[in-house]
């Protein structure tokens, strides 16, 4: 039983054996955290991530970066353009296909994602404080087996890469 606001019981009984709903609860104190240590430099959790795919993928189209993400085009264009507005990305079009654009970090991006990732950092360990560091890397490895390659077939639906895992 927890307990609402209002200090009324509230029983999860059912809840707490469902994994999605501990994956939301798990996100939701993941993220409040993530604004509190890390926000205050003016940038979410997706932005963030957004920054490390283009500084680990110089170059990389809107269109690959969108899919990579898994977001609609038009969602991460907007994002995009808001992040051209704070001077950390630079959109270019692209060398292969004139039809894109070519994402790159710009140097102020970059010193940014610098500091970002230095406070991603003490974020990580805060978060992951009541964990020993074996637990840590069992939790990322269940995480990462749960949405990578043995990932259900909706995921990669949802990523665009369209592989047929039906026998």
């Amino acid at each position: 039983m927890n307990k609402n606001t209002a200090g009324q019981a509230v029983d999860f009984s059912t809840l707490d054996g469902l994994i999605g709903f501990q994956i939301r609860q798990a996100q939701l104190q993941v993220f409040n955290h993530f604004r509190k240590s890390v926000g205050m430099a003016g940038i979410t959790p997706g932005q963030a991530g957004i920054l490390i795919l283009i500084r680990n993928n110089p170059a990389i189209s809107q269109a690959a970066l969108a899919r990579a993400f898994g977001v609609e085009r038009a969602t991460l264009g907007q994002i995009i353009t808001e992040m051209e507005a704070k001077s950390w990305v630079e959109r270019h079009p692209s060398r292969s296909d004139r039809r894109s654009y070519a994402l790159s970090l710009s140097p102020s991006g970059r010193s940014f994602l610098d500091e970002v990732l230095d406070r991603i950092t003490v974020h990580e360990q805060e978060v992951t404080a009541h964990l020993s560091k074996a637990e840590r890397q069992q939790f990322l490895r269940l995480l990462l087996k749960f949405s990578g390659d043995g990932a259900p077939k909706v995921l990669d639906e949802v990523r665009g890469n369209g592989k047929d895992r039906s026998p």
